[in-house]
This record gives C-alpha cells, sequence and structure tokens, in this order.
C-alpha cells in the first residue's frame, strides 16, 4: 500500500458510503462538504504508477487499512486532520521538484480538507490528554520491541 493511500481510505472513515460527488460527509462531529473524491482519484491516479515505482521500501507499510477502519468515527475528524498534517507538512514538501509539481492540486486540495474541518480538541486540552496518555506510546513501544 503506498504513502497516499489515504485518499482512498477518506471515505471509509467516515460513517457513510460516499454515493455520489461532492456529498456533505461527516467526520465524527465534523463536516466535510465540497470534495470531490472522483477529482482526488484522479489526481493520485495522475502520480500513482510514479510514486510506486520508486517505492523500493515494500516491507514498510505507513497506513494499514485495518487500523484505520477500527478507528472510531467518533475520532475519525482529528486523525484525518493529523493524517493531512502530515501529508502537507511532511510528505509533500519531502517529494522532488518534478514530483512536487504533480502533487501540487493533491496537496492544495489536502489542506483545503483540513481547512475544512473544525479543531478536534482545543490544544490546551489536548496537550494535557496526550502527557496524560503517554503510558500507553510507552507500552506499546515496549511491546512491540519484544
Amino acid at each position: 500500500m503506498g504513502p497516499f493511500t489515504c485518499i482512498v481510505l477518506l471515505s471509509f472513515l467516515c460513517g457513510t458510503i460516499v454515493t455520489k460527488e461532492r456529498k456533505i460527509l461527516q467526520f465524527g462531529q465534523c463536516e466535510l462538504s465540497g470534495i470531490s473524491f472522483r477529482e482526488l482519484r484522479d489526481y493520485f491516479g495522475e502520480i500513482k504508477e510514479t510514486v510506486q515505482t520508486q517505492d523500493n521500501r515494500t516491507d514498510v507499510i505507513l497506513l494499514k487499512e485495518s487500523v484505520l477502519l477500527g478507528i472510531p468515527v467518533s475520532e475519525s475528524c482529528c486523525l484525518l486532520r493529523h493524517l493531512l498534517r502530515f501529508y502537507i507538512e511532511s510528505v509533500f514538501k519531502a517529494t522532488s521538484n518534478l514530483l512536487r509539481r504533480k502533487t501540487s492540486p493533491l496537496a492544495n486540495t489536502f489542506v483545503r480538507i483540513k481547512t475544512t474541518l473544525r479543531q478536534c480538541l482545543d490544544s490546551n486540552i489536548a496537550a494535557i490528554k496526550a502527557v496524560g496518555e503517554m503510558d500507553i506510546l510507552f507500552a506499546w513501544m515496549r511491546d512491540i520491541n519484544n
């Protein structure tokens, strides 16, 4: 599964199946409208082969469909915002100049989606929650290496 797979999985994160273009999608408490999945698929289709032929690390999977499908709908808004931020700030910026030009429409659409979604948590609440749940992260880090 390539790193741009979240485009396809966006429709699975919401509580309903996308049946027509530009419908209002529900991601937990957040609404997303005016986004065409056909347009996203077309943008991705233009770069898919180029990107996937450059992927030499087939042993590494960044997005696992079963994990994404296991995310409760109530947490999908926050997850989507973080995924989009990762793609915008890390993935698209790290591409070559040629690929960056080809991914520009996709990146612009991701920015539009990200700014459309409401803030998932107040930053103070999120910071307190993140620090309070570090033991879960530490347990996972320990267990993954055993």
